[in-house]
């Protein structure tokens, strides 16, 4: 077995044990750290964390160009170039951190200006402490972008996994250490960007004495330079719209004092709960980049690029669908078990927000071949104009329906925009065969939807805000869901998939 599939074979595994761990870490992290922490404490770290992220702007898109041509430049010119690009990036990501620093500062010294109708003053001075202890934070995490990009490159997946383990487990146990010790919402932004630097630091020496890639600082042709930032430039439109989907909604419910921070608080609960899904996802979309690369620069025909959606579509769907339709199934007594009958409201800003989100997660591939053929321009276009009608949304229907309101536009906004505009797309400018493409992952949806609707159904005979019942209604959900789905609906490719991830841990 080549190195490059046992690497994948491998990271695949990892990926789901990272999946297994930051999905579970949550359910058993978050009550505990709410306790500790108070509902107005934990909404005031959000909304710092709501304004702080507005920083990953800075990079201008071009944390999404590295991986790019790192892989362009070695298939093309080999190591010594790659190095050189390595270098430019490197150099890029410096400049970039000390800037965050700076406006970093700005902003916090600024908060007042923004929140001193809803907030108290005591409040507000935390506030600013949080900021800039999160916008150092940010820089940090610039200056690792090179790194993990060489290593996601080069498909160094092993490392890559296991460093997302350690830092899944070690920041919820840090934090833990801090609330226990009395450092509040301050406490969990220090261990935070503990945990980062110590990312950065390993990361850095994996690359120089593992990989044995060196910085090359060198200037740069003028061309390469402009189809750099020609390329991030439309990632940058759409990581603005990804922060006024993201977090624009967080700090209007901040704005409003009838919500202030507890509506943050609620929120943000039903956000963790989507996020636990676009967790889910994304180890599997990030292993897939590379892949999605060399097949394009490889000129791989559209048909083959269809095959390999749908084989990736179909993998995705089968764990994102039990996830979504288990949580629309027993969420609301989960929630009032799990954190207590005043975030009732988070079930339903979950699920209006999760729902939407299958349609871009299930074609993460098709979006990884958009990029690396450089034809993000409509996509960023579109979004950004859904983005602005969803702010301006947003604002009025939160007057009227609280937060829920603010989801709501969210999710129709991401309905439209993912769901109808973007397949035509594909199917038109790109060649995916999305008609094959959606009848294939539809067949793995209707067993869930079935056992989903049943399942509600039931809540008319039985009582499922029983603990006892509401364990054994899970359990007897995941039984069916994976039997049905083994039974019928998986292929053989994909069972196989199952087979050898079970293997490797057996033989191990």
């Amino acid at each position: 077995m080549s190195d490059s599939n046992n690497q994948l074979k491998t990271g695949i595994i990892l990926n789901y044990l990272n999946l297994a761990i930051s999905s579970l870490i949550p359910i058993f992290y978050t009550p505990v750290m709410l306790s500790l922490l108070g509902q107005n404490e934990y909404g005031l770290y959000k909304l710092s964390g709501s304004v702080t992220s507005y920083l990953s702007l800075m990079a201008l898109g071009l944390g999404a160009a590295i991986t790019r041509y790192l892989i362009k430049a070695r298939i093309e010119e080999g190591q010594e170039a790659e190095e050189k690009i390595f270098g430019l990036f490197v150099a890029i990501f410096t400049v970039i951190s000390l800037l965050t620093v700076l406006v970093g500062g700005v902003l916090a010294i600024n908060v007042e200006s923004w929140f001193s109708a809803s907030l108290s003053v005591e409040d507000l001075l935390k506030m600013k402490i949080l900021v800039f202890i999160l916008a150092c934070n940010t820089a940090v995490n610039f200056l690792t972008a090179p790194y993990i990009s060489a290593v996601n490159a080069h498909e160094k997946f092993i490392f890559f996994q296991s460093m997302g383990i350690f830092a899944t487990c070690m920041t919820p146990f840090l934090n833990l250490m801090a609330l226990y010790m009395g450092y509040a919402s301050i406490g969990l932004a220090i261990t935070s960007l503990g945990v980062m630097i110590v990312y950065r630091i390993v990361y850095s020496l994996y690359v120089k004495y593992k990989m044995s890639i060196t910085i090359r600082f060198s200037k740069p042709s003028r061309a390469l330079v402009k189809e750099i930032l020609s390329f991030s430039f439309w990632i940058f439109i759409s990581n603005i719209v990804g922060q006024l989907y993201g977090v624009t909604d967080t700090i209007m419910i901040g704005y409003m004092p009838a919500l202030a921070t507890v509506g943050v608080a609620i929120y943000s609960i039903g956000e963790t709960f989507t996020s636990i899904i676009g967790t889910l996802n994304s180890g599997i979309s990030s292993l897939l980049i590379p892949k999605a690369n060399k097949m394009v620069f490889s000129n791989a025909s559209n048909e083959e690029l269809t095959d390999t959606a749908i084989q990736m579509g179909r993998i995705q769907s089968l764990i994102i669908s039990l996830f979504i339709f288990g949580f629309i199934s027993f969420g609301r007594p989960f929630i009032y078990f799990y954190l207590g009958e005043e975030y009732t409201q988070a079930y339903w800003v979950a699920v209006v927000c999760m729902v939407p989100t299958f349609i871009p997660l299930v074609q993460s591939f098709c979006l990884n071949i958009l990029i690396a053929r450089n034809k993000n321009k409509f996509r960023a276009l579109l979004y950004l104009f859904l983005a602005i009608i969803n702010v301006i949304g947003s604002w009025f229907l939160l007057q009227d329906f609280g937060i829920i309101g603010a989801a709501l536009m969210s999710g129709l906004a991401s309905l439209i925009g993912n769901g109808f505009i973007m397949n035509r797309f594909y199917r038109k400018h790109m060649g995916i065969d999305i008609v094959r493409f959606w009848r294939s992952i539809g067949s793995v949806l209707i067993i869930p939807i079935v056992i989903c609707f049943s399942t509600l159904f039931f809540y008319k005979i039985v009582d499922f805000y029983n603990m006892s019942i509401l364990v054994i209604g899970i359990l007897v959900f995941t039984i069916l869901y994976i039997t049905i789905n083994w039974s019928f609906v998986m292929n053989m490719y994909e069972k196989n998939i199952v087979r050898n991830i079970f293997n490797r841990i057996k033989f191990r």
